[in-house]
């Protein structure tokens, strides 16, 4: 009988289990992967690439701590974004540049009923290539579909935010800042839960290999995608308040395509924003050998996953050849296309909220009985879809769960 067992060892469980762990409570770490770190997951074939998360965003993030603790060394990305049309990268001074950052500006500053990003965009647009540009900048960063995407809640949680608009980098990789949280933990790893028996008093777990475990209390950092394909499944089932909350938050999309070359064959620049088929660009100064990230948020990424591997990067290298005006293949390294929303344990990437969602992950948040709830989909306040929003909720079910049992040994 441990007296907690926590499901998911990405930053929210691993941030659960270190501070119950350090008030002295028997913890155990189930993890379906091989690895820790869930959406965290560093490559290092050719030095530092992040497959998964890749920024701290903001100077004032909860993961500082963590990055203070290591010693990691870090690097601020620059802000400067460049657009490009048909192939040709537009000049920094081109009109279209700053049409798009203006509209991009009204849909975060929106006050009004409710409405989506893809209508807003449609009513404020000063042109199509103005709407393409800045909506695909916008499911880039929310990963979202944005007939779906609320404008409403899109404003507000930029307006709640107080952490910060910089985005940082880990130099070394973002899987050093687990580092911290793992000390003294008992992790096991290829232990997929499958059926959680839950009472009043207790939990059981069942996993895939036939392996059993008890507690006395659960903490759940599973992503929301797997809850709402019932993994694991619950006996009894959740309260139908619980299942509902779960249902209404969005799954976001995100698709990553790692390029690595002998040489580097493009100028120096920040972030590329394109209306092609790779929507967004930007090199990855930790890598040892020169290297592109391209990214796709929403429905893009959904669209290059489909094309597989193979086809994606000779579509990626095509443009790269328009983009740059070199022969991108004869300096063609190696490449990786990383599809998380066919990752089994993903199934998908960060959330996103519509309208409505912001009442749904306050009632996700909220325990059942034994059950606690963690993760990034939790989040409450302004910081969705982040890791220092994910540490943060780890970080509130440990606090809930040593308050409730301080408050019952008070009462015995």
């Amino acid at each position: 009988m441990h007296d907690v067992i926590v499901i998911g060892a990405g930053i929210a469980g691993l941030a659960a289990a270190n501070a119950l762990h350090a008030a002295g409570y028997e913890v155990l770490v189930l993890e379906a992967r091989d690895r820790i770190g869930g959406r965290i997951w560093t490559d290092e074939q050719y030095g530092p690439v992040e497959f998964g998360a890749e920024f701290i965003h903001g100077h004032r993030a909860a993961t500082w701590e963590l990055v203070r603790r290591a010693g990691l060394p870090t690097s601020r990305w620059g802000r400067d974004r460049q657009f490009a049309l048909g192939g040709r990268i537009l000049a920094a001074d081109h009109p279209l540049g700053a049409a798009v950052h203006t509209l991009y500006q009204q849909i975060c500053e929106y006050r009004g009923p409710e409405v989506t990003v893809a209508e807003l965009l449609d009513r404020l647009a000063p042109s199509s290539e103005a709407r393409t540009l800045a909506g695909r900048w916008l499911a880039n960063i929310e990963g979202a579909d944005l007939h779906r995407l609320s404008a409403v809640a899109l404003a507000r949680e930029r307006r709640l935010s107080t952490i910060g608009e910089d985005n940082f980098h880990i130099d070394c990789g973002y899987r050093y800042l687990l580092a911290p949280l793992c000390a003294g933990l008992a992790i096991e790893l290829h232990a997929a839960v499958t059926l959680v028996r839950w009472d009043e008093q207790h939990v059981a777990v069942e996993l895939a290999d036939g392996r059993r475990f008890q507690a006395r209390q659960l903490v759940i950092t599973v992503p929301v995608s797997l809850l709402q394909a019932g993994q694991p499944a619950f006996d009894p089932p959740l309260p139908a308040a619980k299942q509902a909350a779960i249902a209404a938050i969005p799954r976001g999309h995100v698709t990553k395509l790692a390029l690595w070359f002998d040489r580097q064959f493009w100028p120096e620049f920040t972030v590329l924003s394109t209306d092609g088929v790779i929507a967004t660009w930007w090199p990855v100064t930790s890598a040892r050998v020169p290297t592109l990230m391209g990214y796709m948020g929403g429905r893009q990424a959904l669209a290059v996953a489909e094309l597989g591997a193979t086809e994606a990067i000779a579509v990626a290298l095509r443009e790269l050849n328009a983009l740059f005006g070199v022969d991108a293949a004869a300096a063609y390294r190696a490449g990786r296309l990383v599809d998380w929303s066919h990752d089994s344990w993903s199934r998908g990437a960060y959330t996103y909220s519509a309208a409505g969602t912001a009442a749904a992950r306050v009632a996700l948040a909220e325990p059942v009985g034994p059950l606690f709830f963690a993760g990034e989909a939790t989040v409450t306040g302004a910081e969705i879809a982040t890791v220092h929003g994910a540490l943060e909720t780890g970080r509130r079910a440990a606090r809930t769960i040593l308050l409730r049992n301080r408050q019952i040994q008070t009462h015995l």
